[in-house]
């Protein structure tokens, strides 16, 4: 049975890595910043199953898996799991556009770096190699309290965001996004009070199924289909930007010139080099811009234009 998990585990990282391809070239070919990012948080989370798979494989297959060994990658483990949560934040932080990104990028982030801390200090976790068990202590409490309210936080934030996107090409993307972070949500929601009440783990006892990787394998199938079945927009050549463009969505002379550099495929610090900006005007401007053309992304706004000549 524990082999046929690891069989199934094998076949869900293929998944993954596959959707990672697809969707890696697309953020390659479109230099979306927001697609970047989210290849970011899903690389993340398939390191999460490929530890999973490891500590499995080890327990079952690995007879001298040593205690030390078993106590170093849990813990790896529980980072990669902080790692997530921050790659997640990261993406909605960036794709919402909000103020004071910066502040609450790293408000979070020094959340986590607090957890990780805690989890590998004395107050966190003890490895009692006696006994073979890790002692948890009201470190890891805390840490597993940081961490679910990152998680719940991040859970809403996508919620408001999926609802400002609602009406553009974006929206199955990120709702497929939202379903599979609120499956991983749930197990940690169902996961937490316990996590509050256990006092230690023992050797071989940390190797629950991951429900998670089962939304997981179906949103890279969909990413697959979604990348796939809508073709890539090409590129435009300069100055081929139409009046009718121009005048349906008030576009300014800098909004032009900023969208002109985009469908070149130029990235934000690019920009902002050639046109003696800040690259925080840039981002002002392409918020504007996409604000006004009503998309989300550098691919779904040379995809109106292209759509518009």
């Amino acid at each position: 049975m524990e082999d046929l998990q690891i069989a199934y585990y094998l076949i869900v990282i293929m998944v993954g890595f596959a959707a990672l391809v697809v969707a890696g070239f697309r953020a390659f070919k479109t230099r979306d910043a927001d697609l970047k990012n989210f290849c970011i948080l899903y690389a993340s989370f398939t390191f999460v199953l490929i530890l999973s798979v490891l500590r499995k494989y080890l327990s079952i297959n690995v007879e001298n898996y040593s205690l030390q060994a078993w106590y170093v990658i849990l813990g790896i483990s529980q980072v990669a799991n902080c790692i997530v949560i921050i790659a997640l934040i990261n993406f909605l932080w960036n794709a919402t556009q909000i103020r004071y990104q910066k502040i609450l990028n790293f408000i979070f982030l020094l959340a986590m770096l607090i957890c990780i801390v805690l989890i590998f200090s004395p107050i966190g976790a003890t490895l009692d190699v006696e006994q073979k068990i890790i002692r948890l202590g009201f470190g890891f409490k805390i840490s597993s309290i940081l961490y679910f309210a990152s998680f719940t936080f991040a859970i809403i934030v996508a919620a408001i965001y999926l609802k400002q996107i609602w009406k553009t090409e974006r929206r199955n993307f990120i709702l497929g996004l939202l379903l599979f972070a609120s499956f991983g949500y749930l197990e940690s929601l169902f996961s937490f009070p316990n996590s509050l009440r256990t006092t230690s783990v023992a050797f071989g006892q940390d190797l629950e199924f991951l429900y998670s990787s089962i939304p997981y394998a179906l949103y890279g199938l969909f990413l697959m289909y979604y990348f796939l079945h809508f073709s890539l927009p090409t590129q435009l050549e300069h100055g081929q930007l139409s009046e009718s463009f121009i005048s349906t969505y008030k576009i300014t002379e800098r909004e032009r010139e900023i969208i002109l550099m985009v469908i070149q495929g130029k990235s934000n610090a690019d920009i902002a080099g050639e046109l003696v900006i800040s690259l925080a005007t840039v981002k002002t401007h392409l918020h504007n811009i996409y604000q006004k053309v009503g998309v989300d992304s550098r691919y779904d706004l040379l995809a109106r234009v292209r759509s518009s000549q």
